[in-house]
């Protein structure tokens, strides 16, 4: 769970000043008595601390951005596409960032490893910034989800409202295309009925989709609640999308709370499960469907697909009708035509078959006319008598023809007549049984009367026992009806035993009932056995009356079981109810006691809390009082434990009951096939759950309080008494002090005496001048007119010397501007003119608008004169009545007389208590003698002060503040700063721009200030509003905070040098300066403060030398705003520079670099050459680059960047890379197509490079930005990064010699490139490494030639590439290979890595080489060939003999074979033919080689594995197919590989690390080195085997000792160390009184293993088989455990859960938090042996990096590791070879 309890941003953005505050406490008059070594020491302490600072202030910037955003509804179809790609940028930002924690880490854990003194403190900060980032990436987890919710949200409403409108259109198409009436003709009908039923194909196509919005629309969360302004009148359930904790308030992933406030963006107020209420994140809260609105629109299309498949229906039906009726139409048209002559023409069946026709029409009208809207019930009368008339006209021609025609006629009439009767006879009778008469048929018909006579009364009798059955039947079913109803009522039980007993008795009230009724069961049967009898009685002739009695024995036998259930459904609930009585009594006893004593235990706590001690007595005797109630407490954990053991039985139980009520009312549902309706909302068994949880945490709540106040109370007493005896000790020394501290305070108090003396005989005396001045004051009328008279003279006088000085300072510009248009030229001059005419236009501008408020001013001081003027005129009289009469002088209210302080306003009475004022002055305030602006003007000094150093002036930039010159260059950060807090500690941060004061936050939020100097100088700002005392809640000053701890004693004689210089020490109570005297006396500085400022130290930096300063000498140094008056320090002019690589390049340097020399200068300076001519001289050692910029291809005639080729399949993956290294390297990534040249960041936006690369590449373009050396923080050079270890040699070689070739050795510093003997002056070069870049032997042939398939140094690389003649740049060619070529006599070198390979065959196990695998067809020709290239190393030399010819010769370097082409061309090894396909490119090297090898008698090569890190398994050595059938089985079962035993089970231990990149199996330490494992997730595996049997050794799966292990070098001594207590888990841990050993468990609850780490030990010997025993090294189970006393209860449950298991491993693969058992689960399993390897890469699959994957010096995440020999070699891909290895490992399907 992420602790998100952090302390405010102002605390929690310190500056690196307080750190050094709080660090100091370990470094002891670090001013004065600091060691060399402790110099280096804080010097590391301060980097690292600031390097912390920033990544902590940048992971907390990206998590303020996301906590800010609003993940509602509003314009979601445009900010999801948004906020997916800011999403993505957001972990592409991660992924950058954990590289520089990488970095990070590895300085932090070097410090920690070397023990600084300091160590706690930054493995706390360090702890800080994993926590932020942990807490950063479960934000992120958080919006992913979102984005998924809210992409499912936004699409589901759009295809909704698609569906919606697609079944409108659908609708009026019906409506209007098929529309029909009466007057339709029969064919139209058809033809609509067949579209009809088309459409109705196209109308069921929606179903699906509706159906498949409906199923959707429950999943949909719920996003207008998240609005603030819409508002629920239910409450809103939201749900936690990752742990959360706060203070001891948490929510868990998953878990529910109510929303109570969302007004606030960033965090609501919820209440959790525990009831409590905390502020969450909102990022982190998800309303969980339902959503009504979602639910809503999918039921309404639904019920709009159900409305229109309505109206295709009655369309159908609609349809349907009208074509039966017009065929009833027809044929009564065709009726009524009919004649006799027709008739006579037609034969019987014929006319016959008309009326029959009529009347199946007639039937079909009838059918298909109920439900149409087409016809009514007068309808279908109408038609009824067009029929009867029809039939009427049918029987009337057939009975005229029977008249008129003859008696032959008549006689077929009559038969046919005879017929049509019998055929009605013949129909009637089918429902008759049929009696066959022989020749006594009279004799048979009585023995037939005879029988009905006997089978009628058998009839009788069985139809009166069905009656009774029957009634019988319909009295019990409405018995068991009533009460299967009454049953069925109740789906749960009641928490209230009022209930329970009163259901119970009606329970036993019903079962009387059904006891009182059961004769009607027996009635029933009795029926059915009656009527069963009297069925069989029945003869089989006589079938009459057929009754199913079978029927009936299944309905008694249906309701006898029904009857049954309902008796055995009452009885068991009634039992059931009583066993909830008892339990639920013994369940509330329990509780209400236990939540009675709660409350009155949290009383209890609450007042000893509240208590006051006073004295030790009082401390221990309230001790004595928590230590009882705390034990009490502790006593009540059985108790609550109990009542969670109560409330689980009562609430299985109300379960189980609920479960059989639920389970018959299924039974009846399924019997009775109708359906049931249930109401119940909440469960009480929940309820019961809920209330003891509540109890739980209520008590876990109050044994918290009480064990943390008991813990204070002990460690308070612990101080007082520790406090008391060092008082004893010290009290002498203590008295003295007191003494002497005494002394000075009365002869300092004496002197202030005499002071205060001398200032009451000032004070006197400047009363009697009051009063002679009052005398006089009638004179002083005239006095004050002619004073006005002069003010406005003086201040014409002022304009015109104004005017005078300003044309003065125009003449010294217009001088100074003659003089620089003799040094620079023509067009500087202009550009220069410019500048100053907008500048001088500018400051007139302002000058102008200050004049004007000056002239303003001046009137009102005019206008306040002549009151002035008019009061002392009236004031004679008023003095003159004062003499002669006794009236009382009026007073002003005291509350008016407001001075304007510093920062507030500060009454007259505080003025003078303070000594600013004298009590005369009081007096005449308070009786109007003297107005507050009178006073004001005499005590300006106190009240605002004579002004700080307002900013910086600098020639041709005008002034700005400081914030704005350190922008600029013109001042340091450090002299900014401290020049900024000097403005806020003496009241307001000003901008002499503008000439306005303000405070911090608001110069913060206009820019004056930056962001990041806001809190240190909010501090500073303190210092004139006060400091907060956290006890009394008094304002402090910054003398008192200083005295307390809160500010550093450098940092207060600071603030307060500044206040001195401007006033004196402010007091921040009454916001005015006091005089240092006046403030020492009021206790606003102590003595040390005041001797301190009275030397004048030089607290600040100058900004123009750097030196050590006063405020008040730079004061001095400044000069006044002629306008303002503002004080402004004057800024450094800034040289002349020129653009480098990176940033900009001085004149002064290219000089020092010998690019330039003073003839250049001078040159420049007179004018003869500009600055563009010198950049275009230079611009190869500026800014210029002349790598490799791309490749041309010959086949197409294009040019492509290096990346655009690879991923086109003409270059190599490895290849690419090197070539783009040497681009970033020197300076820039190139696009040759457009001639652009870039940095790796904005060449990876524009898709120059690929993600994968851009890491490496970013570490490559360091050669060009620098590296920063851990040690001291500052940065050095390529060369210097080698020399110190911190890049890979080889690697940094390479890009070495990319630099030289492409231009010179670029210098960091300066970002120039510079000429090699410069580097070797500033140690960027030396002899050694000329040597080993001009050596030209394959050691130092780091590049790679896709020609030639040849390594060459970069300038050999370069020397076969071409001129791009549009834009220069250098191509590499990629020759066209369907043209022959040519290649020179140079040696050639197969560049394949050397690699030692294992062949094993199937059936014998027996090795063999590579050859003898490929001559028994194990493996085919291609396969040979590319694992000969990996096992041998082929180069053609040309060796000239003592005659002077030169013969050529191929060389196995791996064995040193030679072999002579022309020999053995002579000996016909190989023909000429061959020998010209090999020149000609047709065929590499390996194959010639191997022409020439298998027809020679030398030895094949053997292949040996030499360790079990070199074991590959070959699944798919070739795709291309085999040679032959017998290849190709044998092939499908051959194994590349070397296996130890099997000897590992699914319970063991991850033994191994298994590389995803290189497809190695490593030791836990190797994958420590290179980078892809973490420092503590490689602690924690090894503690996982040592506390299980021993470390692993991965070559041959044997358990070691930690010795042993250290002997076979799988783990180093440091690991070796900190696994010594996870060993003594396994081992034991020895009881040092009885000398037993004791298990893991044991020794956490004697305290001998801190239970963090025992904790650790217990869960991985718990997923891992169990417990150890240390007697004999056996597992025990957990209830073993328990039952010998290692674990309780609890701690059982702990460890059975794994999500209780702590999550301390960073998976090495996706970089995320995951637990031991999770890593298990996730492990690739060696198929020969069981060993689990956890999978690791360097880079995360989930896109996130933890924070400590850091790349120790020599992993891959430099280049390519090993010796200069095995880096420079290193420079062939393999990513297209055509055999793939991989190993052979089943993976369990473990997730996390």
């Amino acid at each position: 769970m992420i602790e998100t309890t952090r302390a405010p941003r102002t605390v929690r953005c310190f500056t690196f000043k307080l750190v050094l505050l709080i660090v100091g406490l370990n470094f002891p008059s670090v001013s004065q008595k600091m060691s060399h070594q402790r110099t280096g020491q804080l010097r590391d302490l301060q980097t690292i601390i600031e390097e912390i600072f920033r990544a902590i202030m940048w992971v907390n910037e990206k998590e303020e951005e996301e906590l800010v955003f609003d993940w509602g509804d509003k314009n979601i179809d445009q900010y999801i596409p948004r906020k997916q790609e800011a999403y993505s940028r957001l972990m592409r930002d991660l992924e950058e960032k954990e590289k520089d924690l990488n970095k990070l880490k590895v300085k932090a854990d070097g410090l920690l490893n070397n023990n600084h003194p300091a160590s706690d403190k930054i493995e706390a900060y360090m702890d800080t910034l994993q926590t932020q980032w942990s807490w950063l990436l479960q934000i992120t987890k958080c919006i992913h989800v979102h984005l998924k919710e809210n992409a499912a949200y936004s699409q589901f409403f759009k295809e909704a409202n698609e569906t919606y409108a697609k079944l409108q259109k659908q609708h009026e198409t019906i409506r209007n295309k098929f529309t029909c009436d009466k007057n339709t003709p029969l064919e139209s009908l058809s033809d609509l009925l067949k579209n009809l039923e088309k459409e109705k194909a196209r109308i069921v196509e929606n179903k699906r989709q509706v159906q498949s919005l409906v199923n959707k629309s429950k999943s949909i969360v719920r996003l207008k609640p998240r609005n603030p302004e819409e508002k629920s009148t239910s409450p809103v359930i939201v749900q936690a999308l990752c742990d959360f904790k706060q203070d001891q308030k948490g929510i868990f992933k998953g878990n529910e709370g109510i929303l109570k406030d969302n007004s606030q963006r960033s965090k609501w107020l919820v209440t959790g499960p525990g009831g409590l209420d905390m502020m969450i994140p909102s990022v982190c809260l998800l309303i969980p469907p339902p959503n009504p609105l979602s639910i809503g629109l999918a039921n309404k299309n639904e019920q709009y697909y159900d409305a229109i498949m309505a109206i295709w229906n009655q369309l159908y039906i609609n349809i349907k009708s009208l074509i039966s009726w017009q065929y009833c139409v027809k044929d009564i048209n065709y009726i009524n035509s009919l004649t006799l002559s027709m008739l006579s023409n037609m034969r019987p069946e014929e006319y016959r078959s008309i009326m029959k026709r009529l009347e199946t029409h007639y039937q079909e009208f009838l059918r298909t006319s109920q439900g149409s809207e087409m016809f009514g019930e007068d309808d279908r009368r109408t038609i009824q008598g067009h029929v009867d008339q029809a039939q009427n006209h049918y029987d009337t021609l057939i009975g005229c023809e029977s008249v008129n025609s003859s008696p032959t006629l008549q006689f077929l009439t009559y038969l046919q007549e005879i017929r049509r009767r019998l055929e009605l006879a013949e129909s009637g009778l089918t429902r008759h049984l049929h009696l066959p008469l022989g020749e006594n048929s009279l004799h048979e018909c009585s023995v037939h009367i005879q029988n009905l006579q006997v089978g009628v009364s058998l009839l009788v009798w069985l139809l009166s026992a069905l009656k009774g059955l029957l009634q019988s039947l319909m009295q019990a079913e409405d018995i068991i009806k009533v009460h299967e109803a009454r049953l069925t009522e109740k789906e749960t039980s009641s928490l209230d035993l009022r209930e329970v007993e009163n259901y119970r008795s009606v329970l036993k009230q019903m079962k009387s009932e059904l006891e009182l009724k059961r004769d009607l069961l027996t009635n029933m049967e009795s029926e059915l056995s009656k009527a069963v009898h009297w069925n069989g009685q029945i003869s089989d002739s006589f079938h009459k009356c057929d009754i199913d009695l079978n029927k009936c024995s299944d309905m008694v036998n249906q309701l006898s079981d029904r009857w049954r259930r309902i008796q055995t459904q009452i009885d068991s609930r009634v039992w059931d109810l009583e066993k909830q009585e008892k339990q639920l009594l013994h369940y509330q006893k329990g509780s209400v006691s236990l939540d009675e004593w709660i409350d009155n235990a949290r009383k209890r706590q609450d007042t000893l809390q509240a208590a006051k001690l006073g004295d030790i007595q009082t401390l221990m005797d309230h001790l004595n009082q928590q230590k009882a109630l705390h034990t009490e407490i502790k006593g009540k954990k059985e108790k609550v434990e109990d009542v969670q053991k109560n409330a689980d039985t009562c609430a299985g139980s109300i379960k189980d009951y609920e479960m059989q009520l639920a389970a018959y009312s299924s039974g009846l549902e399924t019997l009775l096939n109708i359906p049931i309706k249930r109401t119940m909302l909440q469960s009480p068994a929940s309820v019961v759950r809920q209330e003891a949880t509540d109890l739980q945490t209520r008590y876990i709540e109050l044994l918290t309080r009480s064990s943390d106040y008991y813990k204070f109370l002990g460690e308070l007493l612990k101080n007082m008494e520790e406090l008391k005896t060092s008082m004893m000790v010290h009290e002498s020394q203590s008295q003295y002090n007191e003494i002497v501290m005494e002394r000075d305070s009365l002869l300092s108090r004496l002197k202030l005496l005499e002071q205060e003396k001398s200032r009451y005989q000032r004070l006197e005396e400047e009363l009697n001048r009051i009063k002679v001045t009052l005398d006089t004051e009638l004179r002083n009328k005239q006095r004050l007119l002619d004073e006005k008279n002069s003010v406005l003279k003086e201040f014409n006088l002022i304009k015109s010397q104004y005017d005078i000085k300003d044309g003065q300072i125009r003449q010294c510009e217009s001088e100074r501007d003659r003089i620089d248009r003799e040094r620079l030229s023509l067009k500087n001059e202009i550009e220069r003119l410019m500048r100053e005419l907008k500048t001088v236009d500018e400051r007139y501008k302002s000058r102008l608008t200050v004049a004007e408020k000056e002239a303003l001013e001046l009137a009102h001081i005019r206008d306040s004169l002549e009151r002035e003027i008019q009061r002392l005129k009236q004031r004679p009289s008023t003095l003159t009545r004062q003499t002669q009469t006794d009236e009382k002088v009026p007073t002003i209210d005291p509350s008016k007389l407001l001075f304007d302080g510093v920062r507030h306003k500060v009454t007259a009475h505080q003025l003078c208590d303070c000594g600013i004022i004298s009590k005369s002055t009081l007096e005449d305030l308070l009786k109007g003698r003297k107005t507050v602006t009178e006073v004001s003007q005499d005590i300006q000094l106190h009240l605002k002060g004579t002004g700080v150093i307002a900013g910086m002036t600098s020639p041709g930039q005008g002034k700005m503040p400081f914030t704005e010159a350190k922008n600029r260059n013109l001042i340091k950060p450090e002299s900014a700063l401290m020049l900024l807090e000097a403005q806020a500690a003496t009241g307001h941060i000003i901008d002499p721009t503008y000439y306005e004061k303000m405070p911090v936050d608001t110069a913060c939020s206009r820019g004056i200030v930056d962001t990041e100097d806001r809190d240190t100088l909010v501090t500073a700002e303190a210092a004139s509003t006060g400091f907060k005392d956290p006890y009394s809640g008094k304002v402090l000053s910054v003398g008192q905070a200083c005295k307390l701890g809160r500010v550093s004693k450098d940092t207060a004689l600071r603030l307060l040098q500044a206040q001195e210089s401007v006033g004196g020490i402010l007091d921040p109570a009454l916001s005015v300066f006091l005089p240092k005297d006046l403030a020492l006396d009021r206790k606003l500085i102590d003595e040390d403060l005041y001797w301190a400022l009275n030397k004048k130290p030089a607290c600040y930096l100058d900004p123009v030398s750097g030196e050590k300063i006063s405020y008040q000498d730079l004061r001095k140094q400044s000069v006044a705003e002629p306008v303002s008056g503002l004080l402004l320090l004057r800024g450094p002019e800034k040289p002349l520079t020129f653009k480098g690589l990176r940033g900009e390049v001085t004149v002064d340097e290219l000089i020092e670099s010998e690019l330039l020399d003073k003839t250049d200068l001078d040159k420049l300076n007179q004018g003869k050459i500009t600055s563009k001519e010198i950049e275009d001289k230079l611009k190869s050692y500026l800014y210029g680059s002349t790598c490799i910029a791309g490749i041309y291809d010959e086949a197409k005639d294009r040019i492509m960047p290096f990346y655009q080729a690879m991923k086109s399949g003409l270059l190599m993956r490895g290849t690419t890379l090197e070539l783009l290294e040497a681009q970033a390297a020197s300076g820039f990534i190139v696009d040759p197509v457009n001639n652009v040249f870039l940095t790796v960041e904005e060449a990876s936006k524009r898709g120059l490079i690929g993600n994968e690369f851009k890491a490496k590449l970013m570490s490559a373009e360091k050669a060009v930005t620098g590296y920063t050396d851990p040690s001291t923080g500052k940065v050095i050079s390529l060369f210097q990064a080698i020399e110190k270890d911190l890049i890979e040699k080889g690697h940094g070689i390479r890009l070495l010699e990319a630099q030289i070739a492409s231009g010179g050795i670029i210098d960091p510093k300066e970002s120039h490139r510079i000429d090699v003997s410069v580097a070797y002056k500033r140690g960027y070069f030396d002899e050694e490494m000329n040597e080993i870049l001009t050596y030209e032997g394959d050691d130092t042939k780091g590049f790679f030639d896709p020609n030639t398939k040849e390594n060459l140094t970069y300038l050999q690389l370069k020397d076969r590439c071409i001129t791009d003649s549009k834009t220069g740049l250098i191509l590499l060619p990629l020759r066209d290979k369907s043209k022959p070529q040519t290649y020179s006599s140079e040696s050639r070198t197969n560049v394949l890595r050397k690699r030692r390979v294992v062949i094993v065959d199937p059936d014998t196990g027996l090795e063999m080489s590579v050859r003898e695998a490929y001559h028994k067809e194990l493996i085919d020709y291609d396969t040979f060939l590319d694992l000969s290239e990996q096992e041998c190393e082929w180069e053609e030399i040309t060796i000239t003999g003592s005659d002077g010819a030169a013969r050529l010769v191929i060389v196995d370097r791996k064995t040193g074979t030679q072999y002579d082409i022309q020999d053995c061309i002579d000996r016909g090894v190989i023909d000429k033919k061959s020998f010209d396909q090999y020149r000609s490119g047709t065929v590499s090297l390996t194959q010639f080689a191997d022409m020439i090898t298998s027809h020679t008698n030398s030895s094949e090569m053997n292949i040996a594995a030499s360790n079990v890190d070199d074991v590959m398994t070959c699944s798919s050595p070739t795709q291309a197919a085999p040679s032959s059938p017998t290849v190709r089985k044998r092939f499908n079962s051959i194994s590349i590989t070397v296996s130890p035993p099997e000897m590992f089970d699914d319970q063991s231990p991850v033994g191994a690390i298994f590389d995803t990149e290189t497809l190695e199996k490593i030791t836990i330490n190797e994958g420590l080195r290179r980078g892809i494992v973490d420092t503590i997730t490689a602690q924690r595996l090894l503690e996982a085997q040592a506390c299980t049997g021993g470390i692993i050794n991965p070559a041959t799966g044997e358990r070691l000792s930690l010795q042993d292990a250290v002997h076979q070098s799988v783990i180093d001594d440091n690991l070796a160390s900190k696994l010594k207590p996870a060993q003594k888990a396994y081992v034991g841990f020895e009881d040092v009184k009885t000398k037993r050993k004791m298990s893991a468990a044991e020794a956490v609850k004697e305290t001998w293993l801190p239970y963090e780490a025992g904790q650790r030990f217990l869960e991985f010997q718990y997923v891992t088989g169990g417990l150890v025993n240390p007697d004999n090294g056996r597992r025990i189970g957990i209830e073993e455990a328990i039952r010998r006393g290692w674990l309780d209860g609890k701690a059982a449950q702990k460890l059975q859960d794994p999500r209780n298991h702590q999550k301390n491993l960073t998976c090495p693969k996706t970089k995320l938090k995951i637990s031991y058992k999770q890593a298990m689960d996730s492990c690739m399993v060696e198929e020969s042996n069981g060993m689990k390897m956890l999978q690791a890469s360097s880079v995360s699959s989930k896109g996130i990096s933890s924070p400590y994957n850091v790349s120790n010096p020599g992993s891959r995440s430099g280049s390519r590791a090993g010796s200069r020999t095995g880096s420079r070699r290193g420079s062939v891909d393999y990513s297209t070879s055509t055999s793939t290895f991989s190993y052979s490992f089943s993976s369990s399907s473990g997730t996390y």
